[in-house]
């Protein structure tokens, strides 16, 4: 059965079927004038789209005289109509392709269809009577339009209860369509901007938990002044770095991280990647074997669709000692009274392919002494998707006389201000300097004396 709407005057708007007489017709039509009005106060007293389509269906098969009704929801960039109201059938949804079945042809086509025999039309699909139990006798499809004749839903009534469907049943629903499909529109318009909302509320929320996995502090390092510099292009950022302490507090982890892509999804990548090196903090393991081990573990979590440059540095204070993996990320540059050089990848990005070998490389580092790490969002930084990219050599450029890591990073930043010239930047730019602070004990090694950095294959 039908909801009731007790507003509305005309339950039996077909009051004027079959009467010839000009009066009864007169108030026949004055009664669905008021239907049309009382109707579009009723549809419009709601944004919930699902309460709207039920009110439509309802208003349609009272008005109409139907046994049941269904509204379909046109969603024109899929091709497919979805029902948001189907009487009578519970549970799970319903889609038609446009120009399939009864629904589809007339969205195809944009033309009512009535039929007195629908079991007799081929178009007629009656799996849906077979699985309620419920025979169509008869069924009236219409168009829903807007103002301006966009194709907004399909409405389709089914059995009428004092005869058939004619065709002043569907002029009926012409007038009333266009109520209607405003209405449909904004709810529809409504549900968008709350959906836009809740999802920058959520990506909000992504960023502000983002921001405070980053190091609460970077005093904390024994033998080294750090500094950072974050310029995320979204509000979240796919970009990850950390300091983390290592060994029993023997070492401590350097770590800068670029996830391929952007976004929401780039950040839960990075989330994973911090979980991860967070709980190897404590592993007697070689850098090498934590890095192969990640990169299997990212690998069997996206199987290839994402993956991540990194750069895994381990500090050791009482050795002044510095040892690197890098897995496809840039190259970490050295600072050395005004000469800067470059500390290699040795190794493939993680999460690319399985079963990788990474080397590692090693060195010691001088009193003042600086080393950068940084991610691609800063070489490849470009004006307006221009092809001038920044690059590494104005990146040495602005290292060379640096003085401390607050003066490098200022220097790299305002030169990259510069470069992009106003334009914003389409990467995540993302940077971490450190400055020896301690004089240190130990040999100095060939590495150190020949500011050359030791690497062992992969």
């Amino acid at each position: 059965m039908g909801r009731a709407y007790p507003g509305v005057r005309l339950a039996g708007c077909v009051m004027s079927r079959g009467n010839g007489d000009v009066l009864a017709r007169s108030k026949g039509r004055v009664r669905r004038l008021q239907a049309v009005v009382e109707a579009s106060l009723l549809v419009n007293s709601t944004l919930d789209l699902e309460e709207l389509a039920r009110h439509i269906v309802g208003l349609a098969t009272q008005l109409i005289g139907a046994e049941r009704g269904s509204l379909f929801l046109v969603d024109g960039d899929a091709g497919r109509l979805r029902a948001m109201v189907a009487q009578g059938l519970d549970g799970g949804s319903l889609e038609v392709a446009i120009g399939d079945g009864i629904v589809g042809a007339v969205a195809a086509t944009g033309e009512a269809i009535i039929l007195d025999q629908p079991y007799a039309d081929s178009r007629f699909d009656r799996r849906v009577d077979t699985a309620t139990g419920f025979r169509t006798r008869s069924l009236l499809t219409v168009p829903v339009r807007g103002r301006d004749g966009e194709l907004v839903a399909v409405l389709q009534l089914l059995n009428h209860r004092q005869g058939k469907f004619t065709t002043a049943d569907v002029d009926f629903l012409a007038d009333l369509g266009v109520t209607f499909a405003i209405a449909l529109n904004a709810a529809r318009m409504h549900r968008q901007i709350v959906e836009r909302e809740r999802l920058a509320e959520e990506v909000r929320l992504a960023a502000e938990i983002q921001r405070t996995l980053r190091p609460r502090s970077l005093r904390d390092v024994p033998g080294l002044n750090l500094e950072s510099l974050v310029h995320p292009c979204r509000e979240v950022g796919g970009d990850y770095f950390d300091v983390i302490p290592a060994r029993g507090g023997k070492s401590w982890w350097l770590v800068m991280a670029d996830i391929s892509g952007k976004g929401v999804s780039a950040g839960l990548i990075a989330s994973n990647v911090q979980a991860y090196l967070w709980t190897r903090r404590a592993d007697r393991r070689s850098l090498t074997r934590i890095v192969a081990e990640g990169n299997d573990l990212l690998y069997g979590l996206t199987h290839g669709r994402k993956f991540a440059t990194l750069l895994l540095a381990e500090w050791v204070p009482t050795r002044r000692a510095i040892r690197w993996v890098g897995a496809g990320h840039p190259p970490a540059l050295l600072v050395r009274n005004g000469r800067v050089r470059r500390l290699d990848s040795t190794g493939r990005p993680i999460g690319m392919l399985p079963n990788q070998d990474y080397g590692s490389g090693s060195m010691q580092l001088r009193r003042d002494d600086l080393i950068l790490l940084y991610t691609d969002g800063v070489t490849e930084a470009t004006a307006n998707g221009g092809d001038d990219e920044f690059g590494l050599l104005r990146l040495i450029d602005c290292l060379g006389g640096a003085t401390g890591c607050r003066d490098a990073l200022g220097r790299v930043a305002g030169a990259l201000e510069r470069h992009v010239n106003g334009h914003p930047f389409e990467d995540d730019v993302t940077l971490l300097c450190g400055r020896c602070t301690a004089d240190g004990a130990g040999a100095v090694t060939r590495a150190d004396a020949g500011l050359k950095e030791e690497a062992t294959a992969p």
